[in-house]
């Protein structure tokens, strides 16, 4: 008959080697998650923080570096963020515009971030792909159902939000939108 002083220094040494195991397996599944989770300028999403109403919803991802970034970071600048993926017709028309907005106005405060919705087993080397072939240069974070969730449950895409120096949404589009449109609006929120 075991002694219940035994049974609970085996019961601590189990729990401890657990612990110490799961630790270690979370350790290497973070660093093997940080290096797997990005490719150039596209990333996946690793988090979302919602926010109040009026504000913005932040979310997170490692750039190339392998460092976190997040919309917060952006804090002082005017964010166009854009949902859309590579099988919508419309959103592939106004990409080229975002494209040519992010180089034009990024020396004035503007950030373009693309939040992708696309699904499948090769998310990240699909969507890297597409946008290396469409020249798209600015961040992209692939969406993992938490951004489109935070931000009202983006039901059609493309659907974009325009997000002010102080971190509150200032407006949303539904809808594909030329160059003109976006520039008209967003030149009123620079510099």
């Amino acid at each position: 008959m075991i002694r219940p002083a035994a049974l609970l220094i085996m019961l601590l040494f189990l729990f401890d080697s657990c612990a110490k195991q799961q630790t270690q397996q979370s350790s290497s599944s973070d660093k093997n998650t940080v290096g797997t989770d990005f490719r150039g300028n596209v990333s996946l999403s690793a988090g979302v923080t919602p926010v109040s109403v009026g504000n913005a919803s932040d979310f997170y991802w490692y750039n190339s570096k392998g460092e976190k970034n997040s919309l917060g970071d952006l804090k002082g600048k005017t964010v166009l963020i854009n949902f859309w993926a590579t099988w919508c017709g419309p959103c592939k028309a106004e990409l080229p515009d975002l494209e040519n907005l992010s180089k034009a106005y990024s020396s004035r405060g503007l950030v373009v971030v693309g939040v992708s919705v696309d699904r499948g087993e090769n998310l990240l080397t699909d969507v890297s792909e597409f946008a290396s072939r469409t020249g798209l240069t600015y961040q992209i974070v692939i969406d993992k159902d938490d951004i489109a969730g935070a931000y009202g449950n983006i039901n059609a895409i493309p659907t974009s939000f325009l997000i002010g120096k102080n971190g509150k949404v200032i407006d949303k589009w539904i809808g594909m939108r030329d160059k003109a449109f976006f520039e008209s609006t967003i030149k009123r929120y620079l510099d």
